[in-house]
């Protein structure tokens, strides 16, 4: 059977109605695609890589912050919730899936991708900011490394200062913090690169300030976005626990040590 086919002629249609319409196949993926105020909106059937006999619907857009959903997130119903994936063995089987999506998309989808198409925060760094950034991190680093007193610090011991002074800004307004945000963003890269050993270029593909080639290897930051990121999610779950500036500085380790085995340092 031709899922395509199937797809359009049982969900496909619909969708065209609502103004979506279908992109371009790829293995295991059926988009349709639509943009409405500016916001791309995506609704995808999806096939289990491994499993042909299993499909589920897939709900995004491009609003900052916002991370694409499945029926088993938003939907009520108990029938949606517990299934990631929804099996069918036959064509007929299929189809009467596709028609279970249809009424769930009708009832609800539809709905959500316009809830989802708002910026789930407020805290969202913008290019000006990433490009002030990339032009003057070199001095931001070195007044932030005076103002935060992380001047001869080990990495640790940075990156516990600026999770210290994060800490201290989460019920500020994002407005007010923004621009020490950039400072620490700053700190941060120099930081974890040892100070000179990273490419700071600006990201074309996707906008941004971006910390290249780190130690030799080839991991790469967004700076400025990461401290934003982490900042947000910190105020948002009452978290003071975040640990993901420690976790990209382990894997950029990790990776460097693979390439430098000899400078590991043992403990006797």
């Amino acid at each position: 059977m031709t899922i395509k086919r199937i797809i359009q002629e049982e969900l496909g249609k619909t969708l065209e109605e609502y103004g979506f319409k279908f992109t371009k196949a790829e293995p295991c993926f059926w988009p349709y695609e639509r943009e409405k105020d500016g916001i791309r909106q995506e609704i995808v059937v999806a096939r289990d890589r491994y499993e042909k006999g299993y499909i589920k619907m897939i709900f995004s857009t491009n609003a900052y912050g916002q991370r694409p959903k499945e029926f088993r997130d938003f939907v009520p119903e108990e029938g949606a919730k517990k299934w990631d994936y929804w099996g069918y063995e036959n064509e007929e089987q299929l189809r009467e899936v596709l028609r279970e999506f249809k009424r769930l998309i009708l009832a609800y989808g539809f709905d959500f991708v316009e809830e989802i198409s708002k910026p789930s925060t407020d805290a969202i760094p913008t290019e000006e900011a990433n490009r002030y950034l990339l032009e003057h991190h070199q001095e931001l680093y070195i007044e932030y490394q005076e103002r935060l007193k992380a001047k001869g610090k080990e990495v640790k011991e940075v990156i516990a200062i600026i999770y210290e002074r994060l800490k201290e800004m989460l019920d500020e307004p994002f407005s007010q913090v923004e621009n020490t945000l950039m400072g620490m963003a700053a700190l941060y890269g120099h930081t974890i690169s040892w100070i000179s050993r990273g490419e700071w270029m600006w990201d074309e593909k996707r906008g941004g300030c971006l910390v290249e080639k780190i130690l030799g290897t080839k991991e790469r930051i967004r700076p400025l976005n990461l401290l934003i990121e982490v900042w947000d999610w910190m105020r948002k779950h009452k978290n003071i626990e975040s640990d993901i500036l420690y976790y990209k500085y382990k894997m950029i380790l990790i990776y460097y040590y693979r390439k430098h085995p000899e400078e590991i340092e043992y403990d006797d």
